[in-house]
């Protein structure tokens, strides 16, 4: 039975991503400063096996994320594609936004993203969720409930 196990996001686990051959994040976080990182990660294990991870921001405001699309995700030339995610996230408070969820390529397909996502959504019951999701992805964020946010890449949940 997989678990969810919250550890520190410490420099060792830097340096176990960048290790990995799989893990679709896992190069980006690697390189990350300090200050860029959540405080925590979230592991899905099984049999005290790393199966993949999660890394989840809560936020209190739409000015949080907005600062962190801008630098990681949008180029200058190109946020005016992402205006209906400006719309959307505008006046949001207090939310999730889902950096991360990586199942490393030996066990995919075997429902460990759907176990994180059905644990993230009973630790956040009544949070609105933000993903920037991936071609390859968007079916995932589909069956999870998610759903499009105007013309834009992002998907939104609740």
């Amino acid at each position: 039975m997989p678990t969810i196990t919250t550890r520190p996001f410490y420099q060792e686990f830097q340096t176990i991503l960048s290790e990995l051959q799989s893990g679709y994040h896992a190069g980006e976080l690697s390189k990350k400063e300090a200050a860029e990182l959540p405080a925590e990660v979230h592991l899905i294990e099984d049999e005290n096996m790393m199966v993949g991870y999660g890394v989840v921001w809560a936020y209190t405001s739409a000015k949080q994320l907005i600062q962190k699309a801008e630098k990681d995700y949008f180029t200058e030339d190109e946020k005016y594609l992402e205006k209906d995610f400006y719309i959307d996230i505008k006046n949001k408070t207090d939310f999730v936004f889902i950096e991360a969820l990586d199942v490393l390529k030996d066990f995919e397909g075997k429902g460990y993203a759907a176990f994180f996502m059905d644990w993230l959504k009973m630790k956040y019951p009544n949070k609105k969720m933000y993903v920037y999701s991936i071609t390859k992805s968007r079916n995932f964020w589909y069956k999870q409930g998610f759903e499009v946010v105007g013309n834009t890449v992002w998907m939104s949940y609740n």
